[in-house]
């Protein structure tokens, strides 16, 4: 039995909290996975990969080419964790993030994770990315062939005040914020 979406995001900022101070990092959370990018270069990369590694329990690989390979990790209750170094974003200037900010967000998203879990728990993802000067949180869920595209939007929707949606090509976008104010992105997209 895979965790819930929720279960999910405390596992995750109970991680980042034993992890110590880290590169910015993207996110992408389900009730299966964890996949983390560290969004840094060289020595940076190799150090943050490696306290993730330290806090999940699992030693880091060096590769041949000073690129830290990608680690697995089992951070329990189903829950796997999947690490590997992507570019630093370009846009960035001086950080203003920090570890210990992304996993106290992480615990602010999870009341309204614990919400979602109720309808779009095995559909969605959600991703929250530093960018080193804000973070950005995006849910993306799926409708089957026969669920309604507007339902499933209506339902990522539920807790986010001022939420708003539109179609697309692909789905239903939206945009609404939590009740501390952090605005959230949707998209819905079928499967079919």
């Amino acid at each position: 039995m895979s965790l819930s979406l929720a279960g999910c995001l405390e596992a995750v900022a109970r991680l980042l909290d034993a992890c110590g101070p880290l590169e910015p990092l993207r996110l992408c959370l389900s009730t299966r996975d964890v996949q983390a990018e560290v969004c840094a270069s060289d020595a940076a990369a190799t150090l943050s990969l490696g306290r993730l590694a330290g806090a999940a329990g699992v030693a880091p690989f060096a590769s041949s080419h000073g690129v830290p390979e990608p680690l697995t990790a089992d951070l329990g209750g189903d829950l796997v964790l999947i690490a590997a170094v992507a570019p630093p974003d370009a846009a960035a200037n001086a950080r203003v993030t920090s570890t210990q900010d992304a996993a106290e967000l992480l615990r602010t998203l999870a009341p309204w994770a614990d919400g979602l879990d109720q309808t779009l728990a095995h559909t969605a993802e959600l991703w929250v990315d530093d960018r080193g000067h804000a973070y950005t949180v995006r849910l993306l869920a799926t409708a089957g062939q026969s669920e309604d595209l507007q339902a499933a939007a209506e339902a990522a929707g539920q807790g986010l005040a001022r939420f708003r949606t539109w179609r697309t090509d692909s789905g239903i976008d939206g945009v609404g914020r939590l009740p501390c104010g952090r605005t959230v992105h949707v998209g819905v997209v079928s499967l079919y």
